[in-house]
């Protein structure tokens, strides 16, 4: 699967980020990623990316530095999304007629997502639909290599940040901190 374009845009009607996926072969898959599901990946996408890009870096291939790691994939990242396009729009596959959906019409509704590094580059990724009335699960995997990675992270950071889910994940962070100790402050206080 060649891909040609991706796209990563939250839809507040649906409280989810859609993710679409373009082939040059005229296909397109089409992804639902939850709150609760883009909120536990985002951590570990990040983590893989990190390890994927030190690791094929034969010359930081023996750091085992977190910090240096992750500074590496950084400017990795930097000089990726200086070359990429991010002012095209994404090509509606539903406007032609030749395109084909592998998937089906409804997008996937991602419950499991599995990354697998690639000894030759590429970055696999295999995205899973498993839903308690389904008789056989859905899914499919992709091999991206690292531009395509970086240009995923970018697109679901900026969706992300459409969301406002890890704003929202830190006010209850936060909320829950605080009312936990003010519950205690507040209890009757007894004497004997």
């Amino acid at each position: 699967m060649n891909i040609h374009q991706l796209s990563a845009r939250y839809i507040e009607e649906q409280d989810r980020i859609l993710v679409r996926i373009n082939t040059s072969e005229g296909s397109e898959m089409r992804l639902w990623f939850t709150r609760r599901l883009t909120l536990a990946l985002w951590p570990t996408l990040n983590k893989a990316v990190v390890e994927h890009i030190a690791r094929q870096d034969s010359f930081t291939a023996h750091l085992h530095d977190e910090a240096s790691k992750k500074m590496l994939a950084d400017f990795q990242r930097e000089a990726v999304l200086k070359s990429a396009d991010f002012s095209t729009p994404y090509q509606d596959q539903d406007a032609e007629a030749s395109v084909t959906l592998p998937l089906g019409t409804a997008p996937l509704l991602v419950t499991e997502v599995r990354i697998t590094p690639v000894a030759s580059g590429p970055l696999k990724i295999a995205f899973n639909e498993q839903l308690p009335e389904q008789k056989s699960p859905r899914g499919f995997q992709v091999e991206l290599a690292p531009p395509l990675v970086h240009g995923l992270v970018q697109l679901l950071e900026q969706a992300l940040a459409q969301s406002a889910w890890t704003q929202v994940s830190e006010v209850q962070e936060a909320l829950g901190r605080s009312t936990g100790s003010a519950a205690a402050e507040d209890r009757p206080k007894y004497l004997n």
